[in-house]
């Protein structure tokens, strides 16, 4: 769900300019009661108002060389110890070229801080934590009686219709360890050169209105990177608190009108009501690097684009709220989507741990590991829904400890089915079949498993893979279960080379007489087949040895 905000004032103005190179080096600066900055004999622009008492402050070398000014926060008259607002000091320094430095302290925003426009703007306060003060009510994301006042958000730099370039925003602390607080940390739009970093949210955002953070890269060849991004401790549903947003906020939302890549990279999110990364439009490219996913309610990632992609992430669904659907990784819309070497682990009956949707085009599942826990009842593992496009399933692992499916292909059974490749997979874990009894169930057309195996030992007459669909094949691979490894209903399946066993004694294929024309070639079924009236049964070159 895309959380909304009203629409804002347009009063103010701003500009931008490049990345920075990665930190190359750290020395340490001084603002004194001069007003001025003396960076290795460098000085650079002066500071009105600034304090008696000079304050040091550790700043990258390749941010000096990027900021032609560099405020000391302090120093102009921000308040550190936490007790004075510090919005209208920030309101005064803000601007082009320059880089805002926050000394370690604690800081009080009563107001949101706007800049739009902008060009080459920073923001850095490693040692610094930001907190606002008291919310007694909300309206519409907006904050309507307290000591804060206005739009439900710290930082808004850039809007849509106003952009800035070259925005730098590292190493805050966002205070929400007492009750009734929480609002957007961030709100970014630029069109190239969007860097944030080491951002962390303590506490759970609880007062229903926007979530940590939301980023946008407008232009299309524009690049952003967001990186180690944390705020574990989720957010709470809105029936809890005095907001009124939809369910409750997202973690990290991409906004829909992004259309350049941005870069998520090893950042972290806990529950929250609404999604925790929530890539929602499909204009622009964004990829997951590393990062630890929870709990979060619809998808803990969910994302879209064309060519976005999720890599070295761990997912992890281990606390359920009943009556909401839960999914580890959703991909909803766009081409080219990949899950790469992932790692998703899902503990009681939440929905899917990989949910692939009708508006993708194409996608990849390569090189990744499931694990479904709880043998009362787990959740699915990849569920491909009835109209999405070309999906390949490669090299992955799936643990299935309840009675359900390691993976779940649905479709029209129609010859207009996008083929989904299963190729080099293992599903292993001793689910019972009391409920969904097989490992891989088949109700698409045109579908291709390669080299599979599959090894389940559970009771209440568990199986390997049950084929509804027509035209599917199967080639290679190793089947072994309690009940037969094979039920087959559907037209034209063709099994090339196979081996399959019961641990129980049954046939190693029970045909239906729905399906005609089944083939089996080259293969090994221990204690053979049964043949319910099949049209067109042909078996060659294959061995049948005692179950």
């Amino acid at each position: 769900m895309t959380q909304r905000s009203p629409r804002p004032n347009t009063d103010d103005s701003t500009q931008t300019r490049e990345s920075i190179a990665p930190r190359v080096s750290r020395r340490s600066y001084l603002l004194g009661t001069i007003g001025t900055l003396t960076a290795g004999g460098i000085l650079l622009s002066s500071v009105d108002n600034a304090k008696a008492g000079a304050m040091p402050v550790d700043i990258p070398q390749a941010y000096v060389d990027r900021f032609p000014n560099i405020v000391n926060v302090v120093e102009a008259g921000a308040d550190p110890n936490g007790v004075t607002p510090i919005d209208d000091v920030l309101t005064k320094l803000v601007g082009d070229d320059t880089l805002l430095v926050f000394p370690a302290g604690r800081y009080l925003m009563n107001r949101q801080l706007r800049k739009t426009g902008f060009t080459n703007l920073g923001f850095y306060g490693p040692e610094a934590t930001i907190s606002h003060g008291r919310i007694d009510a909300i309206e519409r994301n907006s904050v309507t009686a307290g000591e804060f006042n206005g739009p439900a958000r710290f930082f808004r730099l850039g809007v849509i219709y106003s952009p800035g370039r070259d925005l730098l925003f590292e190493g805050f602390t966002f205070d929400f360890t007492t009750p009734q607080t929480g609002i957007r940390a961030i709100e970014a739009y630029v069109t190239d050169g969007l860097e944030v970093r080491d951002i962390t949210v303590d506490g759970e955002h609880d007062t229903g209105t926007l979530g940590p953070a939301l980023f946008s890269v407008t232009a299309a060849n524009g690049t952003g990177l967001v990186e180690r991004f944390k705020a574990p401790d989720g957010g709470a549903y809105t029936e809890d608190t005095i907001g009124d947003i939809t369910l409750g906020p997202t973690g990290m939302l991409i906004d829909p009108n992004s259309a350049g890549t941005i870069r998520i990279v090893d950042c972290e999110l806990g529950r929250f009501p609404d999604n925790g990364l929530y890539v929602s439009g499909a204009k622009g490219v964004v990829h997951v690097e590393g990062g630890l996913y929870k709990n979060s309610t619809v998808s803990s990632l969910r994302l879209k684009g064309y060519g976005s992609s999720i890599s070295g992430a761990r997912v992890v669904i281990d606390e359920l709220v009943p009556g909401i659907s839960q999914r580890g990784i959703r991909l909803d819309d766009g081409a080219n989507l990949r899950v790469e070497n992932t790692t998703v682990e899902v503990t009681g009956p939440a929905e899917n741990a990989i949910r692939v949707l009708d508006n993708v085009e194409t996608a990849t599942i390569q090189g990744c590991t499931i694990v479904l826990n709880d043998d009362g009842g787990c959740g699915r593992g990849i569920q491909v829904t009835d109209d999405a496009g070309r999906v390949e399933i490669l090299d992955t692992t799936i643990d299935i400890y309840g009675s359900n499916f390691g993976i779940y292909l649905q479709g029209r059974n129609s010859p207009e089915d996008a083929t989904v490749l299963v190729k080099n997979v293992t599903i292993t874990g001793p689910a019972p079949g009391y409920a969904q009894r097989e490992a891989i169930r088949i109700e698409r057309a045109n579908c291709r498993f390669e080299n599979l195996t599959i090894d389940q030992p559970g009771g209440e007459f568990r199986r390997c893979v049950e084929v509804i669909g027509d035209d599917n094949l199967f080639v290679g691979g190793t089947y072994t279960s309690t009940h037969h490894p094979f039920i087959n209903s559907g037209s034209r399946t063709r099994f090339d080379e196979i081996t399959a066993r019961s641990y129980s004694g049954r046939q190693a294929l029970k045909l239906y007489a729905d399906g005609t024309d089944v083939v089996v070639m080259d293969s090994t079924l221990y204690g053979g087949y049964i043949d319910n009236g099949a049209e067109g049964f042909v078996v060659d070159n294959t061995e049948m040895p005692p179950a």
